[in-house]
């Protein structure tokens, strides 16, 4: 008998962790991206929500903190110079039959790579599906000829964009866009709101996909420099 009540509650357990398992692929997972570019804010938020709401997370993501003092953005950057060294750094190429060979090879494993790559994300975001985009502009540029240019340069932006969404994803509502120009203002303010909505066993399954897909490790490239794309640079040195 409690050979039996042992059995039963191994069997209970496992029937509770299966169903548990299913609910969780069966989960639609709904992702709110929201983004805000204005002269003082900019951010980025994403809500995670799922079961209607019952389980929601939130991430904000600041982009650029502007100095009130001076109202700019300070980049620091170095800039190094060869000019008046251009003799100590001469050097010849050769390229022997070899060398040519492994560039072919190392070409072929390159393709390889990115196809099979492109073609699980590719899977997996044919399952996504938008169901809200919003996206408004303004902007001016102080003078009404370059700003009229640069609208038609943010309808073409916003149409190709949209172009490799569609291509790519679901969409079940009519984006809506717009652009406004100041002409007489030297201004830029964007703001966009996107909700995608995918089940957790198709990003589970994309995810298997790519664990299997590395885990034959990194390329191996032949030639030096797509090696030092992966570390091998030594390595192919070497050989």
């Amino acid at each position: 008998m409690k050979g039996c009540d042992g059995l039963k509650w191994v069997l209970i357990t496992l029937i509770i962790i299966l169903t548990l398992l299913m609910l969780i692929i069966i989960t639609k997972l709904k992702v709110t991206i929201s983004a805000k570019y204005t002269p003082k804010d900019q951010d980025i938020k994403v809500k995670l929500s799922a079961w209607f709401g019952l389980i929601r997370y939130t991430i904000n993501i600041p982009l650029v903190k502007i100095d009130d003092d001076s109202a700019a953005v300070v980049v620091k950057h170095k800039e190094k110079s060869n000019l008046g060294n251009e003799s100590a750094n001469k050097q010849t190429d050769k390229f022997s039959a070899k060398t040519i060979l492994n560039g072919m090879k190392d070409m072929q494993t390159l393709i390889e790579h990115v196809v099979n790559l492109h073609k699980i994300i590719q899977k997996f975001l044919r399952k996504v599906t938008i169901s809200e985009l919003k996206w408004h502009t303004s902007f001016g540029l102080g003078d009404a000829a370059h700003t009229g240019i640069f609208v038609g340069v943010g309808w073409s932006i916003k149409g190709c964009l949209l172009g490799i969404l569609s291509k790519y994803m679901i969409l079940k509502a009519k984006p809506v866009m717009s652009i406004t120009p100041l002409f007489q203002q030297l201004h830029s303010e964007s703001k966009i709101k996107c909700i995608i909505q995918f089940r957790v066993g198709n990003a589970m399954l994309a995810g298997i996909r790519l664990v299997r897909f590395w885990r034959g490790g990194k390329p191996k490239f032949r030639t030096t420099p797509l090696s030092m794309l992966t570390g091998n640079a030594k390595k192919s040195a070497k050989s």
